[in-house]
């Protein structure tokens, strides 16, 4: 990876999914998911296993710099189904029947590169906290395990995403990176 974080400055090509949208609905513009997916802190990082079997759990993820970002420990499951296979997919939403919710699918990529781990690790601070800089806080010093490498920070290089927005309209935007 490069000195810097990669920096996609292409916004993808937005479309409305017709057949799963109410009549007059509109597509959910990039700008409203981008922003959402920066202010969220918990997503559910979908891989594949080995043998198959899907594997889900809770992450803490941030949208920065063109991709989403997550740290986890290199003897985890989801590190183990990485190394084997890097597509993915982060999904989050609402707990209730309106909201938007959004998934980002992608391919995962391994960060070692200094300058790019400190950038992701102050943009998790700022993202997060003080759930990561103060001692109270349930990741306290995460930010600095990101910037030694004592944890696996990956990149996931969005290919396609998508909003439900879920309300008196309903409607499914796709959002489409070349």
């Amino acid at each position: 990876m490069s000195s810097q974080p990669a920096v996609d400055s292409t916004a993808p090509h937005t479309s409305l999914c017709r057949p799963f949208s109410s009549p007059g609905a509109g597509p959910t513009p990039w700008e409203a998911t981008e922003g959402a997916l920066r202010r969220i802190q918990k997503f559910q990082l979908c891989t594949v296993r080995r043998d198959g079997r899907p594997h889900v759990t809770p992450v803490l993820a941030i949208w920065a710099f063109g991709a989403m970002w997550f740290p986890t420990g290199d003897s985890e499951q989801k590190a183990r189904n990485l190394s084997v296979n890097p597509r993915c997919a982060l999904t989050t939403g609402t707990d209730t029947l309106t909201g938007v919710d959004h998934i980002v699918e992608g391919t995962a990529s391994l960060v070692t590169d200094e300058a790019t781990r400190n950038a992701v690790a102050t943009a998790f601070e700022q993202a997060y906290g003080w759930h990561l800089t103060r001692e109270d806080g349930t990741w306290y010093q995460l930010g600095d395990a990101v910037r030694t490498g004592n944890v696996q920070l990956y990149r996931v290089q969005p290919d396609k995403g998508f909003a439900f927005a879920i309300g008196s309209e309903s409607s499914q935007t796709r959002y489409q990176w070349s």
